[in-house]
């Protein structure tokens, strides 16, 4: 997952894993997929077995390239190693990995930065409830033509 630059790395593994060693569920999942440990467990040795068979060697030692092309043909249905056990790698990939993948990445306040938003609103609340008002600890959006009064604006929030 592409990291925001010059910021703390969001450990989107991390969490993923801590999902996993929770068993923490979403409440549904893909009938064609295992249960959630098992289908990370097939789907990471799958995709690992793709890149050793395909380029001799593991996936993360592949470069970004060549990992988002194995990522590619997964999305488009077209591994079949034996590694997959009849799981389907595309809805692994649109299902499973995907999914939690995103949900990880912007549940951290580094990504929560990165696109605007300023956190939940609890425990302060939000006080300006109507359109185009911002609370006082809430950055300005920079538009097209009026990114330098948005600076401006920021400053005072320490953005």
């Amino acid at each position: 997952m592409p990291q925001p630059f010059g910021q703390a790395r969001i450990p989107v593994a991390a969490i993923v894993d801590q999902k996993l060693v929770e068993d923490a569920g979403d409440g549904y999942r893909n009938a064609k997929l295992p249960r959630l440990r098992e289908a990370w467990r097939i789907g990471l040795e799958a995709i690992d077995a793709e890149a050793r068979n395909t380029h001799g060697c593991h996936f993360h030692e592949l470069l970004p390239a060549t990992q988002d092309k194995l990522i590619a043909s997964t999305k488009k249905g077209e591994l079949n190693r034996v590694e997959w056990r009849g799981m389907p790698p595309h809805l692994f990939l649109e299902s499973r990995a995907m999914p939690d993948i995103v949900k990880a990445y912007y549940a951290h306040p580094t990504a929560w930065n990165e696109i605007g938003w300023g956190g939940p609103a609890s425990p302060r609340g939000y006080v300006r409830m109507k359109a185009n008002r911002r609370d006082r600890w809430e950055a300005a959006e920079a538009k097209p033509g009026y990114e330098a009064k948005a600076y401006k604006e920021n400053k005072r929030v320490g953005l």
